[in-house]
């Protein structure tokens, strides 16, 4: 599917759809009780990413919509031999992969070529250690036998996600366990939002500084009534429209939430956007003038690193996004493909290992580009559409769903002109 996206004037609010990291979690908390749990709010059409989660847990629990949420409730037999189609999820795969393991499930994981294509060597190196199975093909991964509580050792600067897939399944095990983190975590407060998901189902840690977490065994996990929060990651692209074209009334976030994308109001702040916290608790994102260029840390806010290059195409000066290097192993290699995403409408990006630089034009000139099938990459291009001379016309834009099934029409509601 190919977008075009006209350059419009942007005027309007939005209401942001439930954080797929929480939702991701919780889903899967929810599922290892003995008790049913429930889970608001809730709605049919979900992206993609989600629905591989949910499909996944469903091995585990039942699935039924209520009102306004999903009612999770937990199997009294779980299958010994599971086959689980990952697609495209990264996070699915990386938190559930521990889990089954845990519960001593022989399991084949199926997915794209891409997805087993990224770093997973953690676990190999783990349950290779423990004498279990690993055998991972270019579509698929195999994984049998009961993994064991022990130390785990995991670098801290390929994804926070091993992190948390062992924080979900070692409570599980006979004996207790530590995480020992080397070097230092990025993406942590992905790390925040699991602890805080698994202390709501009574599972307890003790954190041993920032670079170790010990996880007692033989524990239980409680059923817990749990609001997802509106995702501060989607909310980004909205409020870079806000601050690019006209202004953005956001609707149910959470400002003192603990995602790490919430630091996308920050940088717009310092990049020169009106930002305005409204008595309804929505936040107003509004257009000044040209942006101004800054240097940025994207080690922790990793998502927010396509949503930026899009803000600083036409920002005043050279914008630096520093420690980049893990954007490499995202959904399409982050610092190339978006060098060569931007670059074919008019943008100047210039990439080493770890830095983006992005010199600001006046305008974007607009023309045919790819995403290459990353959907952040997608939405973000969509959005430079606003600063763009013509049309931009995205070949692939089907990616967008991997992650939101409304953003076009979302985006059309503020003003954007897509055909």
């Amino acid at each position: 599917m190919s977008l075009t996206i006209k350059p419009s004037e942007i005027f309007g609010s939005i209401y942001i759809q439930m954080s797929k990291s929480d939702a991701h979690r919780v889903l899967i908390a929810s599922s290892l009780s003995e008790k049913p749990s429930i889970i608001k709010p809730w709605i049919k059409n979900i992206g993609a990413d989600i629905e591989v989660t949910k499909e996944a847990v469903s091995n585990f629990s039942d699935l039924e919509i209520i009102d306004d949420g999903l009612k999770v409730i937990p199997k009294d037999i779980i299958k010994n031999k599971l086959n689980i189609d990952v697609k495209e999820s990264g996070t699915s795969l990386r938190l559930l992969i521990p889990i089954i393991s845990a519960l001593g499930i022989d399991c084949k994981f199926e997915g794209s070529k891409k997805l087993f294509s990224r770093p997973i060597d953690i676990y190999k190196n783990i349950w290779k250690e423990q004498g279990l199975e690993f055998e991972l093909g270019e579509d698929f991964l195999n994984v049998s036998g009961k993994l064991k509580s022990g130390d785990f050792k995991v670098a801290g600067n390929v994804s926070s996600q091993f992190v948390s897939g062992l924080l979900f399944a070692l409570p599980l095990l006979d004996g207790d366990s530590k995480i020992i983190i080397e070097g230092e975590l990025q993406s942590a407060p992905y790390v925040m939002m699991t602890l805080k998901i698994i202390k709501s189902a009574c599972i307890e840690v003790c954190r041993q500084g920032n670079n170790i977490i010990e996880v007692y065994g033989n524990q239980k996990y409680c059923s817990i009534d749990y609001e997802i929060e509106s995702d501060w990651s989607h909310a980004a692209f909205f409020a870079a429209a806000g601050a690019l074209g006209g202004e953005v009334a956001l609707y149910g976030l959470n400002k003192y939430s603990i995602q790490g994308d919430k630091e996308i109001i920050n940088i717009l702040k310092f990049m020169g956007a009106s930002i305005i916290y409204n008595s309804d608790n929505s936040i107003t994102v509004k257009k000044t003038g040209r942006l101004n260029a800054m240097d940025i840390d994207v080690s922790n806010i990793p998502d927010l690193a396509p949503i930026i290059t899009a803000l600083a195409s036409t920002a005043k000066g050279v914008t630096k996004l520093y420690n980049a290097s893990r954007l490499k192993y995202k959904e399409s290699d982050r610092i190339d493909d978006l060098k060569d995403s931007f670059n074919k409408i008019g943008a100047k990006i210039k990439v080493t290992e770890n830095e983006i630089y992005i010199e600001g034009v006046e305008k974007l000139e607009g023309g045919n580009t790819t995403s290459h099938n990353d959907h952040r990459i997608a939405m973000s291009l969509a959005v430079a559409s606003i600063v763009s001379e013509s049309d931009i016309v995205i070949d692939d834009a089907m990616s967008i769903n991997k992650s939101s099934f409304n953003f076009i029409d979302q985006f059309r509601s503020i003003g954007a002109v897509i055909i």
